[in-house]
């Protein structure tokens, strides 16, 4: 009797501190993201530029808004792997987390990305076949959560920037073969880098 007692009590002075709590309502949506990209390399070149150390063209951060850039930025290429940046205070950011990779063929990851904060979740896959040319690099990005079309079609530029115009240029330039240097390929084929992701993540 006295264990109910006190658990009506502690409902009762529970209830005034629920009623100030402030709700409001959101649409979710989701959409879906396929892109493919010829790249001149090797499938297994071009999983291992997509993936480990990817500062040198991944051009988006959390951090760079606020004038500090990671001390590390990777993607690693295993299950439970984490897509993470790392700075020299301890503080970190994990963007996503990998949930299926074959190396050199496919990898797939997922996570709030640049929408941390939101409820948002992006599955993001990444599928290579060879070609004659090299290789095909298709990128399916399955988006769900706190999202309208205008933010998925800008989603849609931010992955044609990632890939179309960074790793693939990396790549080509053989950029990737110095990963310590700047690329300078990217200041003569005029590809700018993005918007910072702090900001998408407001």
């Amino acid at each position: 009797m006295r264990i109910l007692t006190g658990a009506l009590l502690a409902a009762g002075l529970a209830a005034p501190m629920a009623a100030q709590a402030k709700t409001e309502q959101f649409t979710t949506q989701g959409y879906s993201i396929s892109q493919s990209y010829e790249i001149a390399a090797d499938p297994q070149t071009v999983f291992d530029a997509a993936t480990g150390d990817v500062s040198g063209w991944w051009d988006h951060s959390f951090s760079r808004g606020f004038g500090m850039d990671p001390d590390e930025f990777y993607l690693e290429p295993k299950a439970g792997g984490h897509f993470i940046e790392r700075f020299g205070d301890g503080a970190e950011v994990l963007h996503a987390t990998v949930i299926y990779v074959k190396p050199g063929e496919a990898l797939r990851f997922d996570g709030p990305l640049g929408f941390n904060g939101n409820a948002m979740n992006f599955v993001v896959s990444y599928k290579l076949s060879p070609t004659e040319a090299g290789t095909q690099f298709d990128v399916l990005v399955n988006i769900s959560g706190q999202i309208n079309e205008q933010g998925a079609q800008a989603a849609a530029g931010v992955w044609d920037h990632f890939i179309g115009d960074r790793l693939k240029t990396y790549v080509e330039a053989g950029c990737h073969e110095r990963p310590d240097e700047p690329c300078s390929a990217f200041e003569e084929s005029g590809v700018e880098e993005g918007e910072d992701e702090g900001d998408a993540e407001q």
